[in-house]
């Protein structure tokens, strides 16, 4: 399971370089494990950044195995890390207040479908993200109210091939 977590968070924080506006609007599932980090693009990042990337590492921490300097160096790969912070801070507003019902070490895999199910539902449509997710521990109910309190549009990876 934290394999997966670890190559998932790997797999939204990896940039492509420029998109190809030629390119059809077909999407395809790539196997994450042959995906490789991006160089880093920002050397640095304001202190506004910084505070929000604290907020997203603070959010994630039990469930998302990355330190705190290795998410900041995961946004510095970003072409756009303002934009990849408002997804993930979305995502933490997604992700917040099921975990505060869902406290306790019992819980510990809700929460981690929680986060599994946010992450993919940032990148693919509920329906495809439930399903990439193969979640066992959620209810129905739970997914519902999860997918719920996630606002934004997908925004599938973009990869340099």
């Amino acid at each position: 399971m934290r394999n997966f977590i670890l190559v998932a968070i790997l797999t939204v924080s990896i940039l492509s370089c420029k998109e190809n506006k030629n390119s059809d609007a077909t999407h395809k599932i790539t196997s994450i494990k042959s995906l490789t980090p991006g160089p880093i693009i920002h050397e640095s990042l304001n202190e506004e950044q910084l505070d929000k990337i604290k907020i997203i590492y603070e959010t994630f921490i039990e469930v998302n195995p990355t330190s705190l300097e290795e998410t900041i160096t995961n946004f510095k790969r970003d072409q756009n890390p303002d934009n990849e912070i408002n997804i993930w801070l979305n995502m933490a507003k997604a992700f917040q207040p099921f975990a505060l019902k869902n406290k306790g070490d019992e819980k510990i895999d809700h929460r981690n479908e929680a986060f599994i199910l946010i992450l993919m539902r940032s990148m693919m449509p509920e329906d495809q993200a439930i399903k990439t997710a193969e979640l066992r521990v959620l209810s129905k109910n739970e997914i519902q109210e999860i997918l719920k309190s996630y606002t934004l549009e997908a925004n599938p990876l973009k990869i340099m091939e």
